[in-house]
């Protein structure tokens, strides 16, 4: 097997992920190319956190995260609170509005990933996240210099 074989259906499969997802995602009321349902159902598993932790969890550039925050409370979703001890500092919390998005979000989430899995052991699901984070683990603190060996 060509090792761009990999890259190829991973990108294939992600495009095929967001297709099932655009659409329950639009009847619910969010932006899509934002991030947004990223983004709730981080803070649905660990609110209270800063942008830059939450940046880091949903792998978003802190500038892009910014503004989709911003967004994010004017549609009544999320706050912004002090952090105590910390002028310049805030935590990102849910409203009760987005919770209950959040909570849409994951079932959306968890029924592709029914579909996603449908038909493997889970051995077999144990293989294949284990060989992705190998991946991810060799990518990891990299730069790519193509002219160099």
């Amino acid at each position: 097997m060509e090792r761009a074989t990999v890259r190829e259906v991973l990108i294939q499969l992600e495009a095929n992920r967001k297709r099932l997802l655009k659409p329950y995602f639009q009847e619910i009321g969010l932006t899509l190319g934002q991030g947004q349902p990223r983004i709730l159902n981080a803070l649905l598993k660990k609110d209270h956190v800063t942008q830059r932790e939450l940046a880091d969890v949903c792998a978003m550039d802190v500038t892009n995260m910014s503004r989709t925050l911003d967004r994010m409370v004017q549609a009544g979703f999320l706050t912004r609170e002090r952090k105590e001890g910390c002028r310049r500092s805030y935590l990102i919390v849910l409203t009760e509005m987005g919770r209950k998005k959040a909570e849409e979000v994951h079932r959306g989430f968890q029924k592709v990933d029914e579909i996603l899995w449908r038909g493997f052991a889970n051995e077999d699901m144990e293989k294949i996240v284990k060989g992705l984070q190998k991946m991810t683990a060799n990518l990891e603190n990299m730069e790519l210099n193509v002219n160099k060996r």
